[in-house]
């Protein structure tokens, strides 16, 4: 995982006929694969019981997306060369991103035997109870192995990678910093730690760390993606700055054709740009070529979403959902929209998927054994989503933050969603955000003296410098609750603090640094200075929900 690895992103359909998108680390970026294929697949049967060939048409096989018979061809190769423990963890993760648990565990187990080297032994048993479901046994593990070889970077990526996956972005960014520590330069590590700094709030530090890999490797398809989020939240879409955009977006497209991200960064080009009927399109596009792809689905129903269509909405969501249950991102999108469908207790049945007059569910719906995954009629409520959700993701604290929250808001079970919430703080108690999600749900629970609590709470885990992306919404609800309470001296404190804070958000969101700003004025009872920041929110493209909340406000604010 050198500054020289470069990222190919495959797009990978599984037996039951979803379409994903992986992104595979390569040394250097593929050339000339089908020529490649042609001449090792001549050599490999001209001489069969060679192995070097066989790996390298397997490795080929496995870079071009066509992992059946790269599985087989691994297999040959062990066959022929059994002590070669890297192809046998080449071929238990290829099967883990098959989702076939059961064959990776298999081979994992078949290699333990041929090893002495107790470091990769943990490792490899690590990833045998990833494979089970057993995320706190293998974080032991894996752990282990990191303290038996302490320089081995591949330990250490199999460590964060996990803590990622559970939304430890704290125990992920230990581990990350240790591969830094080793190589400063390594690709893989310096884009996950972004991401957890990111999660973390330490927006200054992320954006180094960013920086530093445009340097390394400007044409990452990861790190052009990271660049095209941030620049979009920063509204460059026009003038020379647009012009840049556009080209990263271009070159984004050329790098992964086939990726739902790529095309989620040109729909809201457009959109930010003015142009939101172009950007829906896009998205909608993307749909129709790859109708089997859950990403293309979820963005398409953000899309919507974020244009105010609430039950267009829903009803794509749900088709991601049904197409892809395993993230936890999807559930999290059903439960921000579901409630402003006014369905909250209601089936949603989408037209897509069947009920009266509907077509039936179509056939990449089914699943390896021919089993509808739906069936015609089939319902779901935002109950269900949520007891679902909670089921499905138990490791992942804002799930149990937005279960909380939907708990209280929308059902008005306040004792049960407030102790929902709690768990999340618990899940990950030095995480500021985590306390903040918490501190707002108790907030919406009228029971602020908790909600002043939880929120002081996660501002003391906040970064000394650059945590204004979580910092500044919670001053504002800090305010709030304090003022409810009558600590009206308090509470101004912390609407300044917000106003403050709003200025240096500025620099990574400024639709948001003017929506919190107008926030926190308002309460201040800066009539004047609100409306403005309001004003200039609603001037660069923001979206809904926030659309709607700011035209409240402005309302209000100007007495209408």
């Amino acid at each position: 995982m050198s500054g020289n690895t470069t990222s190919y992103l495959v797009s990978l359909t599984h037996s039951s006929g979803v379409e994903l998108n992986v992104h595979l680390l390569l040394e250097e970026k593929p050339t000339r694969q089908e020529q490649k294929l042609k001449t090792l697949s001549q050599y490999v049967q001209q001489y069969p019981s060679g192995w070097k060939k066989r790996l390298e048409l397997a490795n080929l096989l496995y870079t071009m997306g066509h992992w059946e018979p790269a599985v087989e061809q691994y297999r040959e190769v062990i066959e022929r060369q059994p002590q070669l423990i890297n192809v046998w963890l080449k071929l238990g993760k290829l099967l883990q991103l098959m989702a076939r648990q059961a064959d990776a565990i298999e081979v994992y187990q078949n290699a333990l035997p041929l090893l002495n080297n107790e470091a990769t032994k943990k490792h490899i048993r690590g990833l045998i109870a990833l494979c089970q479901g057993d995320t706190k046994k293998a974080i032991i593990a894996f752990e282990t192995a990191t303290h038996l070889e302490p320089d081995n970077t591949a330990y250490w990526l199999a460590l964060g990678q996990l803590q990622m996956g559970r939304e430890n972005a704290v125990g992920a960014l230990r581990a990350f910093d240790v591969i830094l520590s080793i190589n400063p330069d390594d690709i893989v590590a310096l884009i996950h730690s972004y991401d957890a700094l990111i999660a973390l709030g330490n927006v200054q530090e992320a954006q180094r760390r960013l920086n530093k890999l445009i340097v390394l490797a400007p044409d990452d398809c990861r790190v052009l993606q990271r660049q095209l989020d941030r620049r979009c939240a920063m509204r460059l879409v026009s003038s020379e700055e647009g012009k840049q955009t556009k080209k990263m977006i271009s070159c984004a497209l050329r790098q992964a054709p086939h990726g739902a991200e790529a095309y989620k960064s040109l729909a809201y080009y457009y959109i930010f740009r003015g142009d939101w009927e172009q950007g829906v399109r896009v998205l909608k596009e993307f749909t129709e070529e790859h109708p089997h792809n859950p990403r293309g689905w979820y963005y398409y129903g953000l899309c919507l979403f974020h244009r105010g269509d609430y039950q267009s909405a829903a009803e794509v969501i749900v088709k991601a959902y049904r197409l892809y249950p395993n993230d936890c991102e999807i559930y999290r999108a059903l439960c921000e929209i579901l409630p402003l469908t006014g369905m909250i207790s209601s089936p949603l049945i989408s037209p897509f998927f069947g009920g009266a007059g509907a077509p039936l569910t179509p056939p990449f719906l089914r699943g390896a054994g021919g089993d509808l995954q739906m069936g015609e009629g089939d319902k779901i409520t935002l109950a269900s989503i949520v007891e679902e959700m909670l089921e499905r993701f138990p490791e992942c604290w804002s799930v149990w933050a937005t279960a909380g929250r939907v708990l209280v808001e929308s059902f008005e079970e306040i004792e049960r969603g407030c102790r929902v919430s709690f768990e999340g703080t618990q899940l990950q108690p030095l995480l500021p955000d985590a306390w903040f999600r918490h501190g707002r749900v108790l907030a919406l629970a009228k029971k602020h003296p908790d909600a002043v609590k939880a929120l002081e709470q996660g501002w003391q885990f906040l970064p000394e410098n650059g945590g204004y992306l979580q910092s500044v919404p919670a001053a504002v609800w800090l305010g709030d609750s304090y003022w409810v309470l009558g600590a009206h001296g308090t509470s101004r404190h912390w609407w300044e603090t917000a106003c403050y804070g709003s200025g240096q958000l500025r620099a990574f969101n400024p639709v948001m640094a003017d929506y919190w700003l107008g926030r926190a004025l308002e309460g201040l009872g800066d009539a004047l200075g609100a409306i403005q920041a309001y004003q200039s929110a609603l001037s660069q493209q923001v979206l809904y929900p926030a659309y709607k909340e700011i035209q409240d406000a402005l309302k209000k604010v100007k007495g209408d």
